[in-house]
């Protein structure tokens, strides 16, 4: 994480380089890193050529500097790109600054929906980059408000935080470096730390993958081997089969063994029988445990051939991937059909693209009526509220999604209130109070002190066919008992966004 001195020497540099240019795309790679990519003027030798600027709040990374190419995007970009997209798309940078003498960098935006500031505030575990708009209050925050700056709330004017001497530690790491030197020095480091953590993350993913299947297939393997050892006595119970039918007229029900003799061995044979069966079941019985048996023995021997050939391949693996040292050849050996759908198999959350929230339709598409009023959480998630029965109705069937909750007060009318949860399945308990004080106002219990609300995922809301407008069924869900917070009300009321928006 850059110092203080390092931010000082830096902000200068970049300054030049940046200014007048547009915000020509947004690209959020991880929940640590916005990166802008910059065209226009500037100055320099690169005057017109592309820029990526990026600004990083990770613990260990946390930094803005320039960038050599543009990082990989996401299948959808996440919310707070999305933000940015919206409101700083083809915007000017229009300055750049260091904010309180402290580790915090200020980009200046101006475009057609207005001034803009993102500001990076670097704290350690608690960094984060938040969008001002011209007033200075908060408009969204690449991380969540609860884990870097409780105090603070969305639609808040933006106060600095307390200085930490442990973090505003001003030495530099490049102290005889300047200029273009000292750009290149910062954007090599990081670069390069941030290529061994990808190179080790990648690493460490394809390993374990590999180990567990190995692991898997050797158990199945040894698996096989006992069904096989199992199987192999078929020719045994197609024996005790045939001596039975020997026997057949001597049996008598209730039985739980019979000895015979084999005349070709010219032993007795002990053969068990089940009392429950009669004689003519219990002869049936060997036999089908016998074709069973033969069956099998040919089956489970292709299927052990077949695992231990995969184990092979694995063990294969395994040792070229000793071999493998460097980035672009660890990428190209993950890239490979069997290593790839391992990685799948054994880590799904990595490969699985969160989809991309349903957005709110415009005017022109649906009347005013419609649109629900959204308002925005202290944790940077909407809350919608009907407007009418039908505006209800749309609101609930039409717009809500995915892991969305729907809150109501039982047994009381009021406006359909939805949290928009951006698929998340635990939202914090700050939004969840703040959905049910609009839930409750927007009732018919609006002055009460203490009510019950009931939530639960939309997707257990029902309507009827035929119900009027606003008739809704909820099952499952749970309820919160809520105490009324007037301040916490006035400030979810405040945050009203505004339908342009």
């Amino acid at each position: 994480m850059l110092s203080l001195a390092e931010i000082r020497a830096l902000v200068p540099l970049l300054e030049p380089l940046v200014l007048d240019r547009r915000v020509q795309r947004v690209i959020q790679p991880d929940e640590h890193t916005l990166v802008l990519e910059l065209y226009g003027r500037g100055e320099g030798e690169d005057s017109g050529a592309k820029l990526w600027l990026v600004m990083s709040t990770h613990p260990k990374f946390g930094r803005i500097s320039t960038r050599s190419e543009a990082p990989p995007a996401p299948s959808f970009p996440p919310d707070f790109a999305q933000w940015v997209k919206a409101h700083c798309h083809r915007a000017f940078i229009k300055g750049i600054r260091v904010v309180n003498d402290d580790r915090q960098v200020g980009l200046l935006l101006k475009g057609k929906q207005g001034e803009f500031e993102l500001l990076l505030s670097l704290m350690g575990t608690r960094s984060n980059l938040f969008a001002l708009d011209s007033e200075g209050r908060i408009q969204h925050t690449l991380r969540p408000l609860t884990t870097t700056r409780a105090d603070l709330r969305m639609g808040d004017v933006y106060t600095n935080p307390e200085k930490h001497e442990a973090l505003a530690e001003s030495s530099s790491r490049w102290p005889a470096l300047q200029g273009e030197h000292l750009l290149k020095a910062i954007q090599t480091r990081y670069e390069a730390l941030e290529t061994r953590r990808d190179y080790d993350e990648l690493r460490d993913s394809i390993e374990k993958a590999l180990d567990k299947e190995l692991d898997f297939a050797r158990r199945k393997a040894e698996k096989l081997h006992q069904d096989l050892n199992d199987a192999k006595d078929a020719r045994e119970k197609k024996r005790h089969g045939e001596l039975l039918k020997q026997v057949m007229s001597n049996l008598k029900p209730g039985e739980t063994h019979v000895v015979v003799r084999d005349y070709e061995t010219e032993e007795d044979v002990k053969i068990e029988l089940d009392p429950k069966l009669t004689p003519a079941e219990n002869l049936e019985r060997y036999f089908k445990r016998y074709h069973k048996g033969l069956v099998g023995t040919n089956m489970l021997g292709q299927q052990l051939e077949i695992v231990q050939t995969h184990i092979s391949e694995l063990e294969q693996l395994n040792t070229e991937l000793i071999g493998v040292t460097d980035m672009p050849a660890l990428t190209e050996f993950a890239e490979r059909p069997v290593v790839k759908e391992l990685r799948q198999k054994h880590f799904p959350e990595q490969f699985k693209p969160s989809r991309p929230p349903k957005k709110l339709p415009t005017k022109r598409d649906v009347p005013g009526r419609m649109l629900p009023r959204r308002y925005a959480t202290s944790d940077g998630l909407e809350v919608w509220v009907g407007k009418s029965d039908e505006g209800n109705d749309y609101l609930t069937t039409k717009l809500a999604a995915g892991n969305d909750l729907f809150f109501h007060v039982e047994g009381y009318p009021g406006s359909h209130t939805i949290l928009r949860t951006g698929g998340r399945k635990d939202p914090p308990p700050q939004s969840l109070l703040e959905a049910a004080e609009l839930c409750v106002h927007f009732s018919k219990l609006k002055n009460a002190k203490a009510v019950d609300v009931h939530l639960a995922p939309i997707k257990h809301v029902h309507k009827p066919k035929g119900a009027k407008p606003g008739l809704v069924y909820v099952n499952h869900g749970r309820t919160v008992a809520l105490r009324r917070d007037p301040k916490r009300l006035e400030r979810i009321l405040k945050a009203q966004i505004k339908e342009d928006e």
